[in-house]
């Protein structure tokens, strides 16, 4: 358990400046379904090699709104498998929770809350692993918390 706590927080401090990160639409991995690049923690729509368009800015476990951290721009703030709304930490605005690589709506981990499913860099709507139900596909070489994955996709 210890070791699992220290690599969710490797990964949503460190990943950003690891690799690029490509998530596509659906089942597709071509270079024509880029969805997002997540790329030294800035977030692009479709292919950050053609598109300077900066949707997020990832820093300091929060998510800001465009190229800012300025607190006033802050949407998401990640705190271990929680990811709240704002720059907060209170119960009122947790949005989601990640556990057994399932993200759930608020606080409670039944499946009528679960909003996505990740497996084999894929993520489900629900709480599904069907291929028909497939949202996006992640790049094979991606290594990516699952609570930034769910504030950059979400609401759900």
């Amino acid at each position: 358990m210890k070791y699992l706590l220290i690599l969710i927080t490797c990964f949503t401090i460190n990943f950003v400046n690891a690799q690029q990160i490509k998530i596509f639409k659906g089942d597709s991995t071509s270079d024509f379904d880029i969805a997002f690049t997540i790329d030294n923690g800035k977030v692009y729509h479709g292919n950050s090699t053609f598109s300077r368009l900066v949707y997020y800015t990832i820093s300091d476990n929060k998510i800001y709104l465009g190229n800012s951290t300025s607190t006033f721009q802050c949407l998401y703030t990640i705190d271990d498998d929680k990811v709240y709304k704002g720059d907060s930490r209170f119960t009122s605005d947790l949005l989601y929770t990640v556990v057994n690589n399932r993200i759930y709506r608020g606080n409670f981990t039944s499946s009528d809350n679960c909003v996505l499913t990740y497996d084999d860099h894929k993520i489900y709507f629900g709480d599904s692993t069907f291929p028909s139900d497939v949202l996006f596909t992640l790049s094979q070489n991606a290594i990516i918390s699952l609570t930034l994955l769910a504030a950059i996709l979400g609401p759900y």
